[in-house]
């Protein structure tokens, strides 16, 4: 393992997933962290992550520009968030969140550990009433 690893947004390919809205600048890539998986997600006004919860990964988000409202559900709890820039949330694998922009954003996204993508996506049993 080298001593340490840089990476600039404005060199990281971004990627357009299918089905998701925001964009993916997957800087974990260029980094190859042991034991962190970051991500920098760039959502126009209106776009949302896909509500999901993680398997194993505890997530930090911070806001780099821009403004986002973070749904938050655990069993019968359930708050929404507004983070403005510069400001950071983290959430346990278990509770089930979407981000969502109020205005064009950035999102830095760090999950720990650095396993694949461990995200489990809400379907018809785990549905929201």
């Amino acid at each position: 393992m080298s001593l340490y690893s840089v990476a600039s947004l404005d060199t990281v390919e971004s990627r357009e997933l299918d089905e998701l809205e925001p964009t993916l600048l997957p800087v974990g890539l260029d980094l190859q962290p042991e034991q962190t998986r970051p991500s920098v997600w760039h959502y126009d006004r209106g776009e949302e992550s896909t509500y999901h919860r993680q398997d194993e990964q505890e997530e930090l988000y911070v806001v780099l520009e821009g403004t986002v409202d973070v749904t938050v559900e655990r069993e019968t709890e359930r708050d929404v968030v507004t983070l403005t820039e510069h400001e950071f949330m983290v959430v346990p694998p278990e509770s089930w969140r979407q981000l969502e922009a109020v205005e064009e954003s950035r999102v830095l996204a760090i999950g720990a550990p650095n396993v694949a993508d461990d995200s489990i996506v809400e379907d018809e049993t785990t549905a929201r009433s």
